[in-house]
């Protein structure tokens, strides 16, 4: 009898990965416009954006910063904001990215956000520290997150590459507990050709729409005919934009 052969079939599995420092099991389903599906998308070997995919969006049932009062979070906010740059910085370096920063948001606005929309819980505010990194490959947007996931305990990511906003515009916003301070800290990682429509063209188209919405708001009346429909055409506009931008980061084979 000659030899037998036996066929190994060997299954695909594709694994959802949460970082090793998100919180496991306090997991909510977020419930506002900025929710993610969590099913994620069909991907096969060949597609280079299975990695970006398979971030699952998720938050922690209670993320609230170390501290109750706005005060007490202004106190600590400047050593949390170097903190997270320097954080950030060593990440840009590994990932040949940039690192943006707009500073610690205001006192002013964040007292008007804790009081308006935060029923005076100065603990839920957690963009007081806060930074971008941008990067231009899907590749180092994936290194830059697995980086910050295994520096600092992630509470919230919000994968935008999933489900873009109704404009198109995608990125990956993330919120960690920065592990000296223990403040809550935002982290924004963009795509460069994504946030040069966002920070040019899209600023304009926005800045004109508010124009339109504003004008009707002071004249006490409902938006006419001709202002709605330059409105949808100009969001239409944004879609194009940020449409075109994302084909660039796709594999030709997805390319339309």
């Amino acid at each position: 009898m000659g030899r037998m052969f036996k066929a190994l079939i060997i299954v695909p599995i594709l694994v959802i990965r949460v970082p090793a420092h998100a919180e496991g099991i306090d997991f909510q389903e977020c419930k506002s416009s900025e929710c993610i599906s969590y099913q994620q998308p069909v991907t096969t070997k060949t597609d280079t954006l299975s990695d970006l995919y398979s971030i699952p969006s998720f938050r922690a049932v209670d993320v609230r910063q170390p501290h109750q009062s706005l005060e007490s979070l202004y106190d600590v906010a400047p050593n949390a904001q170097q903190e997270l740059e320097d954080l950030a910085h060593q990440i840009a370096d590994h990932v040949d990215g940039t690192v943006y920063s707009a500073g610690i948001k205001g006192e002013v606005r964040a007292k008007q956000k804790v009081e308006g929309e935060l029923g005076g819980d100065a603990s839920q505010l957690t963009d007081i520290v806060r930074v971008t990194v941008e990067v231009d490959s899907v590749d180092a947007l994936t290194a830059a997150y697995a980086e910050l996931a295994a520096s600092a305990q992630t509470k919230e990511v919000i994968n935008r590459f999933h489900a873009p906003r109704p404009s198109g515009y995608r990125d990956l916003k993330v919120l960690v507990a920065l592990p000296e301070t223990q403040m809550i800290a935002e982290v924004q990682l963009h795509l460069k050709k994504i946030a040069d429509i966002k920070n040019g063209q899209e600023h304009e188209i926005y800045r004109e729409i508010q124009k339109i919405e504003r004008t009707a708001t002071l004249e006490k009346r409902e938006l006419s005919e001709h202002e709605f429909a330059k409105i949808n055409r100009l969001r239409q506009t944004s879609r194009a934009l940020y449409d075109h931008a994302w084909q660039a980061y796709q594999p030709l084979s997805m390319a339309v």
